[in-house]
């Protein structure tokens, strides 16, 4: 009985460090793209607060809109890869300066 008891336990705290992990992998995901966002001139906040609030949530649909994307506020996997080619080429413009 005191086994049974010891692995639900053990399951358990498994569990929520894998939770934890990935909400910290989450937030730093989105503090990058907040960053990637204020360098492309689309998030005005001045915090990168790694959450997708209203801020963040207007950053991504002006790109989104920029881009002749659906404006759906998302930071799905097609958004993150249009971001990040705008990225390189803003990049590639200012060292040819």
């Amino acid at each position: 009985m005191k086994r049974k008891y010891i692995s639900i336990a053990l399951c358990l705290v498994f569990t929520f460090s894998v939770v934890s992990i990935a909400f910290s992998m989450q937030q730093s995901v989105i503090m990058d793209y907040q960053k990637k966002l204020k360098t492309l001139g689309y998030y005005s906040s001045g915090e990168f607060n790694g959450k997708l609030d209203e801020a963040t949530i207007a950053a991504i649909k002006a790109c989104q809109k920029a881009c002749s994307m659906k404006e759906t506020g998302k930071l799905d996997k097609g958004t993150c890869k249009v971001i990040d080619k705008a990225l390189k080429e803003k990049e590639t413009k200012e060292k040819a300066k």
